[in-house]
């Protein structure tokens, strides 16, 4: 009776695919969790109307966002209304400048847990240095109280967190891939081999 060759290598080489997948799936899911976790760490909230002064390094661009839903405090604050004619002003304490404000090059906006917040100002700071920034309505108009929050670098680290979800899944995806791929081509010449021994 003859006995049947087995094919090398068997399909249990397949398996080895698995790790690399888990493995991109899971620093997948940690870079995104921990991303979304970080973006508005470098955000300060300020009530408005009011004033407050900031702490601010020189070269870098600021952007202030109009916050929809947000708690500060404790305090929950839901923005419904509109909050037209409410005037923000940056100066430095030292030599009373006021620094140009203008609207973001890029729009930006993020929604995580009790926070939602979109891009409506920017500015570059000349000097580092302690600034005033101050927020109010026109004389004569009056609106609700609304948060805003200031900082630096927000849109990069949401890109940055894309692209290393991506490198993530499709680094452990493709080495995943590569392996299928390779033991199903060595499966298939040692077929050859045996149909068409030389």
């Amino acid at each position: 009776m003859n006995e049947i060759t087995p094919i090398r290598p068997s399909q249990t080489y397949y398996w080895l695919a698995a790790p690399f997948l888990i493995i991109g799936i899971s620093i997948f899911a940690y870079t995104l969790i921990h991303g979304l976790m970080r973006i508005t760490d470098g955000l300060t909230q300020v009530v408005v109307p009011g004033s407050v002064e900031l702490n601010f390094k020189k070269g870098l661009t600021y952007t202030i966002f109009f916050e929809q839903h947000s708690v500060v405090n404790g305090k929950i604050y839901s923005i419904h209304e509109s909050v037209d004619g409410l005037t923000c002003r940056v100066k430095s304490v030292t030599s009373n400048a006021f620094i140009g404000l203008r609207s973001p090059r890029v729009s930006t906006s993020y929604n995580l847990g009790s926070r939602s917040g979109r891009s409506v100002l920017e500015f570059t700071i000349p000097e580092d240095g302690a600034y005033q920034f101050t927020c109010d309505y026109a004389e004569g108009s009056h609106g609700p109280e609304a948060v805003l929050a200031v900082g630096s670098g927000v849109g990069k680290k949401i890109v940055q967190m894309i692209l290393n979800c991506f490198v993530a899944m499709f680094g452990g995806g493709g080495i995943a891939v590569a392996v299928i791929l390779s033991v199903f081509f060595m499966r298939e010449r040692a077929k050859k081999r045996l149909m068409f021994p030389t």
